[in-house]
């Protein structure tokens, strides 16, 4: 019996995560320092080409907040062809709908991503002469509370400069948020890179890559499966008027 239970404890240790040890506190001011080098608003101070693809056609298109804002947006093409004037005007939509669901979302306040993190969950995972890995537990509000929950968070930062590299939250499985709803698979993921770094500091650090997916079943009647990916660059810092 006492050596099913000592072959039991080495096979879970085999398997379970091994945290380095590192103070909460210590952690806490090297993701603060990292995060506040984050461009806040990046639409309001940069313009910027988009390659976007939702897993049925991929569109090229940029922005810049210095045109009219009807025209912020320009879609430039879809799958390397031309867009219609009719396939302009739905992009534009799209990208103002959603602007306006994050400014509803947000209200007033500019979004933090440091919203999304429980800082005091944070783990050092590994630690190298490149910089810091760390976990998390994603926090979320109202409906989104209890899926965030049953969520794993992933950080990535730079040494020495606190560079943003990486923002993570994922499915660890199939996870079950409420009643009838089970999600088979989430991932949210963000990688970013700084427009100019010096020896020992961080730039501005702006978004260069995104990828959302999703697998969700709901009552047996419903089914959600969407994945969609972008890369940002050619940023340039503009003057806007507002």
């Amino acid at each position: 019996m006492l050596r099913r239970i000592l072959v039991y404890l080495v096979l879970v240790g085999a398997v379970a995560p091994v945290y380095a040890k590192a103070p909460v506190s210590e952690l806490q001011e090297i993701v603060r320092s990292a995060f506040a080098n984050v461009e806040s608003d990046v639409q309001r101070h940069w313009r910027f080409a988009e390659v976007s693809n939702d897993g049925e056609v991929e569109r090229f298109a940029n922005f810049d907040p210095t045109r009219p804002e009807a025209e912020h947006w320009q879609l430039l093409a879809i799958d390397g062809e031309v867009p219609s004037p009719e396939q302009q005007e739905e992009f534009r939509k799209q990208k103002r709908e959603q602007r306006e669901r994050e400014a509803k979302r947000n209200g007033d306040e500019t979004a933090d991503p440091l919203d999304s993190i429980d800082m005091t969950s944070l783990q050092l995972v590994t630690e190298s002469a490149n910089g810091w890995d760390i976990a998390f537990q994603p926090k979320g509000t109202g409906q989104s509370e209890k899926m965030m929950s049953k969520m794993r968070g992933a950080l990535r930062i730079s040494k020495p400069q606190l560079c943003v590299e990486l923002l993570e939250i994922t499915s660890p499985g199939p996870i079950k948020p409420q009643i009838g709803v089970k999600v088979e698979r989430f991932l949210s993921r963000f990688e970013f890179a700084p427009i100019a770094q010096g020896a020992d500091r961080c730039g501005r650090i702006l978004p260069t890559a995104m990828q959302f997916e999703i697998s969700m079943r709901a009552f047996g009647v419903m089914a959600v499966d969407r994945a969609m990916s972008a890369k940002y660059s050619d940023y340039e810092s503009v003057t806007t008027s507002d």
